[in-house]
């Protein structure tokens, strides 16, 4: 009997000393490489409250940590004891729990605590020593893969006090969790450099963490590409935290990462096939930035992922095939380069449209080409490469976009006739016809995909009313529609935008007649529209008219109405000329457009043409037949080519034939930058 027991107890001391060892970070940094954020939920509530559902999903699709941005300083009280609020905190170890039952390791931290970076005195100190001391009191018996993440992004602090605040709360923990893993960096946002350059912590149960969202020109604005130079200065990030953790014995991660949606397709997949690849190569964890919205990866409430970066994040490999470059014609030619031969074959992957991928091919380890035959004008068409292995996980390269551009012959109204002047126009029913012919997008993908998918316009189907606008809006696109005026008059055009940032340029353009071109404000979203004011003088009969966007800020465009200036035209009628006149430009001097007016007594051939002080020719406004009457024409301050001009004075020159009398006449203007 007393054998039996003994044998039991050792059985059980055995299995606990199994299921209860703690992790150490270097264990644990090798089982949480593939992470993701719930970001703009439990720090801001914008995308909350968090569903249990999340953690299935994250799980299925082979994710394997999860960072949980959390604010404690909204729920705190004052002052002292500077209790956490007991909801707040019930609701927090809910969400906890849902990820730990699921066996992920859940990262929590400090988010958004600006009052403490904004103002680091004794007071604020004192205050978010208290909200740690109750989190690691609360969670002290949770699984050893729950992790505490110190503070995110300490901007507004220096690094004497980011590595004091470090060096505080770690010991605070300690009181109650002594072999807890604990995250910690450095100040501002966080880059490389700011946890290579903090003090480090005498601690055996810590781990580092950096940001990158490198270059912001790019991820973060949507600007550009991610060019092969920016791909190396990514993996030599990596390899620099890679050197300083072996060197400190600290593990590292990538704790927050990403591209917009609204970045180019085929660079928003190389940024992140090259973080991905570098962090799993190098053994730092990540967790990519997923808000659902503008950085959105899994859209919550449909429970739908952006397929081709979740694939990228849970499947792409520093040996997977890569380098990837599609040519098409008549055929589309895919090339790409590969990393491992100890594969079974490589697999080709292709989607169109909206579609889902299918294997289109089955080639050999050593291929490294394959032509498309069945392709399809019009398309856009996604090719990826799969390292196929039988016994283990394949190898995913990222994806690659080529749109298949029909030839542009013919356009006609989108709604079958054309739209009437006087009247409203909806901004997503541009003419049928294509790219370069009906309108221009510098991204052949329809990003949202909400309206005329196929095209390469951006339509945004709205969640407030339903209805559709123009989005994600780039400085040089255009759209055009086919309109009937019905009648020579002057014009107000009243037009509804939204945006977040103010700044938004546009103008109406008919050949080389300008209307007056308005800065869109910020109305506090995307979604909340507001009403702005143009003018243009039109002529009757039939044109394309063009809406161009001449910006730097992005906007929404919903609408735009023509109604008759009846009192201007009254006074036209009234005021007609009787001889022909060129006004002095308004205003003058001018930044950045200004309004030039002329009469015509009767009608005539017009050009209307601006030079530099050189007398060289810049840019023709108009050369065209007007009618008699008044007539006004915006400039930019702009030439030929769209490009900004430097400040000094200019000349605008008006010649008109009237057959029987001709009339020639200079001004000139000054235009200050």
């Amino acid at each position: 009997m007393k054998l039996v027991t003994s044998m039991v107890l050792i059985l059980i001391i055995t299995f606990s000393g199994i299921v209860s060892a703690q992790l150490t970070p270097q264990e644990a940094i090798g089982q949480m490489i593939r992470g993701i954020n719930i970001g703009n939920t439990m720090e801001n509530g914008m995308q909350g409250p968090i569903q249990e559902y999340y953690f299935d999903d994250y799980v299925k699709e082979g994710f394997q940590c999860i960072r949980i941005p959390v604010n404690w300083g909204d729920h705190t009280a004052g002052s002292s004891p500077y209790t956490i609020n007991a909801s707040w905190m019930n609701t927090v170890e809910k969400v906890v729990d849902w990820g730990l039952e699921r066996g992920l390791f859940i990262i929590i931290n400090g988010h958004h605590e600006d009052w403490l970076k904004q103002n680091y005195s004794a007071a604020n100190k004192a205050r978010y020593d208290s909200i740690w001391e109750q989190v690691a009191t609360r969670f002290k018996d949770k699984s050893d893969r729950l992790l505490f993440e110190i503070l995110n992004e300490p901007f507004g602090m220096t690094k004497a006090q980011v590595d004091d605040l470090n060096l505080r709360i770690i010991p605070i923990i300690r009181q109650t969790n002594p072999t807890r893993i604990i995250i910690y960096s450095g100040p501002e946002w966080c880059g490389v450099e700011h946890l290579t350059g903090a003090a480090v912590p005498q601690d055996s149960y810590v781990m580092g963490y950096f940001h990158s969202y490198d270059p912001w020109s790019f991820a973060g604005d949507g600007n550009g590409i991610f060019p092969t130079s920016e791909v190396n200065s990514t993996k030599s990030r990596f390899t620099t935290v890679a050197n300083w953790s072996a060197s400190k014995n600290i593990p590292a991660m990538l704790s927050e990462f990403g591209a917009r949606t609204i970045c180019d397709f085929n660079s928003r997949m190389i940024y992140y096939a090259t973080n991905v690849e570098s962090a799993v190569k190098n053994n730092v964890a990540f967790q990519a930035w997923d808000d659902a919205g503008y950085w959105g990866i899994y859209q919550r409430a449909s429970r739908s992922w952006d397929r081709d970066v979740v694939d990228i994040l849970t499947k792409t490999h520093p040996e997977g095939p890569t380098a990837l470059k599609v040519t098409a014609d008549s055929t589309a030619i895919l090339t790409w380069q590969n990393r491992t031969s100890s594969n079974d074959r490589i697999e080709i992957q292709k989607r169109i449209n909206n579609g889902n991928y299918n294997v289109v091919a089955e080639l050999g380890i050593n291929d490294t080409k394959y032509e498309d035959k069945n392709i399809t004008p019009g398309s856009n068409i996604y090719y990826r490469v799969i390292s196929v292995f039988d016994s283990t996980e394949n190898y995913y390269s990222y994806p690659i976009l080529t749109q298949i551009v029909p030839q542009a012959t013919e356009r006609a109204p989108y709604l079958g006739t054309e739209a009437v002047i006087p009247g409203t126009i909806e901004a997503e029913d541009y003419d049928i016809g294509g790219e370069g012919l009906s309108y221009h997008d510098t991204d052949p993908t329809n990003i949202p995909g909400d309206y005329r998918p196929l095209e390469g316009v951006d339509v945004q189907k709205r969640v407030s009313d339903g209805g559709y606008h123009l989005g994600y809006i780039e400085n040089g696109e255009w759209v055009e529609y086919t309109v009937k005026v019905e009648k020579t008059a002057n014009y107000n055009i009243t037009i509804r935008t939204a945006s977040e940032m103010a700044g938004g340029k546009f103008r109406f353009e008919i050949g080389s007649n300008y209307s007056t071109s308005p800065t869109v404000p910020s109305t506090g979203s995307w979604e909340a529209m507001t009403t702005l004011n143009a003018t243009m003088s039109l002529t009757e009969g039939e044109y394309h008219l063009r809406l161009y966007f001449n910006t730097t800020q992005p906007f929404n465009i919903d609408q735009f109405t023509f109604t008759e200036d009846v009192a201007s035209s009254l006074i036209k009628e009234v005021l007609e000329p009787d001889e022909y006149i060129l006004h002095q430009n308004y205003p003058n001097p001018f930044n950045p457009s200004t309004s030039i007016e002329f009469g015509l007594p009767q009608e005539a051939s017009v050009s209307l043409v601006i030079y530099n002080a050189l007398g060289e020719h810049i840019r023709t406004l108009v050369r065209t037949g007007l009618n008699a009457g008044y007539h006004r024409y915006e400039w930019d301050g702009k030439g030929a080519s769209g490009e900004n001009l430097p400040s000094g004075i200019y000349i605008y020159r008006l010649f008109a034939d009237g057959g029987k009398e001709s009339f020639s006449q200079i001004r000139k203007m000054i235009l200050i930058k």
